[in-house]
């Protein structure tokens, strides 16, 4: 008898370990550029319509574009970046233009449009007062007017930007997975915006300066373990 209230004490662990509040997306709810040549990897934790990323967002793009003496490449050649986001769920005009990232993520991955995560992600940032600046406006009314402004910048037809916001017409399910970035980032325990880890280790301040983000590059660089030359016979 006590042995089969041990076994059902186990399945009931087992059971509970297998069990997750936050539902775990078929894909990581991100894009993904470069490429980690020494192993270095940064996420990038925004939110679009957030001024602190909009502000800090250019100083990272210009780190991107330096040349790192290691690689004599480009940073951006030399280590993975990837960006994610962190909606806020309870305001509708800042919802929006993250639900049209899946579209964006889609098309990078599948086509058939070209990709243009980042230039929408470059749009959002210097376009935010149309949605911040709209939220006395109904939620159909912002919709209509977002989506028009991205259509005219990014070339892509107003009506296959506005399917995304109607359920019987999106084919990128766009809602829940846009739920499911706002979980995501929000189980890693980021409450707000911009974030930055380095190889899976959250920076305690976003650095806002290209030098400081190159400072770290190389501190994280230089911590790596170096192989060194083996030792001679004679030397021991």
């Amino acid at each position: 008898m006590r042995r089969s209230l041990c076994i059902a004490a186990l399945i009931g662990l087992a059971t509970a370990d297998f069990y997750n509040n936050v539902p775990i997306p078929g894909k990581r709810p991100s894009f993904t550029t470069g490429a980690a040549l020494k192993g270095i990897d940064l996420e990038i934790v925004y939110d679009l319509m957030c001024s602190d990323s909009a502000a800090l967002d250019p100083e990272f793009q210009k780190f991107l574009g330096m040349t790192w003496n290691v690689t004599n490449k480009l940073v951006n050649d030399s280590i993975a970046v990837t960006y994610t986001y962190l909606p806020l769920p309870y305001h509708h005009e800042v919802w929006l233009p993250h639900k049209l990232v899946p579209y964006f993520l889609d098309n990078c991955d599948f086509g058939p449009r070209p990709c243009q995560f980042l230039q929408y992600q470059q749009f959002c940032f210097a376009n935010q007062d149309i949605i911040l600046d709209g939220k006395d406006q109904s939620e159909n009314a912002l919709k209509l007017v977002w989506t028009n402004a991205v259509s005219s910048a990014l070339g892509i037809p107003q009506a296959e930007l506005l399917q995304v916001y109607n359920n019987a017409y999106d084919t990128h399910n766009s809602e829940m997975r846009t739920r499911e970035m706002y979980k995501w980032n929000s189980h890693h325990h980021n409450s707000g915006t911009p974030f930055g880890y380095v190889n899976g280790v959250l920076l305690e301040n976003f650095p806002e300066k290209a030098d400081d983000w190159m400072t770290i590059l190389f501190s994280v660089y230089q911590s790596q373990y170096q192989p060194k030359a083996s030792a001679k016979a004679g030397d021991l």
